[in-house]
């Protein structure tokens, strides 16, 4: 690679894989995709190319458009929740562009309602929120016109919105951790009353094992069933694991290692109209789990 190729590397590579993962949901298919694009850029004629970030970005798009295509039986088939594949804002710490990423933190819950839109609603979406590209310009990198990536774009809103029936999933950091310790505390103490206090009456819990380790098919739902649920776990994690708050994707969610490895990884989403815990997403397929690292 030359070093002008290096360059460029670092400076795009940060903004291609969040771009990749936004659209992807997954850290493995994201990296794979940005390596490709970085791959197929050396083998081009890159002087004839006047706007390098909008060439690899539409790159990226069209990459990830074509791995939907061909993931969407491995989808059909999956056991119990597809939920993404969290990603600890630390793993990000040594790119140039971090500061950026952070400022433009995509919460877990979001990324999860993502899940709810058609490809190219979902490419749509990212580009315009993420990084403010205006319609034209995604017109162009979606080959679509201008008038059709807005009913794109509003068609997306609308899903979301219905999906996400009014819950608080933009990133809240410090109201996100007081609570997240309290749920811990309360976990440690197996006191029940102090965990319905912290759930929404309406809470639902969703974890997603892929079929690798035991999980919940189905979500659990009602805070009388999560906190039975919380409270008959921690009595399997209270030996020989370690329970830490770590910041998941612009927010702290709750890490489980054993052997210094992550075995569960769990976001929360916040009530908008309370100060309790809404949705609970328990990540423990140790396949979505290497490459997570804290």
């Amino acid at each position: 690679m030359t070093v002008w190729m290096e360059d460029v590397y670092r400076q795009y590579k940060p903004l291609l894989f969040t771009l990749a993962y936004r659209m992807l949901g997954s850290v493995a298919e994201a990296e794979d995709i940005v390596q490709e694009t970085f791959l197929a850029l050396t083998q081009s004629g890159v002087e004839d190319i006047h706007h390098l970030k909008s060439y690899l970005c539409k790159a990226v798009t069209n990459r990830c458009l074509d791995t939907w295509k061909s993931a969407r039986w491995k989808r059909e088939q999956y056991v119990g929740e597809w939920l993404p594949e969290p990603l600890a804002d630390g793993s990000l710490e040594n790119d140039p562009l971090q500061s950026v990423l952070m400022e433009e933190s995509i919460s877990y819950g979001l990324l999860v309602l993502l899940e709810n839109l058609s490809p190219d609603e979902r490419a749509v979406y990212v580009l315009r929120t993420a990084l403010g590209y205006d319609y034209r310009a995604i017109a162009e990198m979606l080959d679509k016109s201008e008038a059709g990536c807005r009913k794109l774009f509003s068609r997306a809103q609308q899903k979301l919105d219905g999906a996400g029936e009014g819950l608080q999933v933009a990133v809240q950091p410090e109201r996100s951790k007081r609570l997240v310790e309290q749920l811990i505390a309360a976990m440690s103490r197996a006191d029940a009353g102090a965990l319905v206090q912290l759930l929404s009456q309406d809470a639902v819990l969703i974890t997603d094992g892929g079929g690798k380790t035991r999980a919940a098919i189905h979500p659990i739902r009602s805070d009388q069933r999560v906190v039975a649920f919380l409270t008959g776990v921690w009595r399997k994690w209270e030996k020989n694991v370690q329970i830490q708050v770590v910041s998941i994707n612009g927010q702290p969610g709750i890490v489980v290692t054993a052997e210094g490895q992550p075995t569960r990884v769990i976001n929360v989403v916040l009530n908008p109209d309370e100060d309790r815990i809404e949705r609970l997403y328990m990540m423990i397929n140790p396949e979505k789990l290497k490459h997570f690292s804290l």
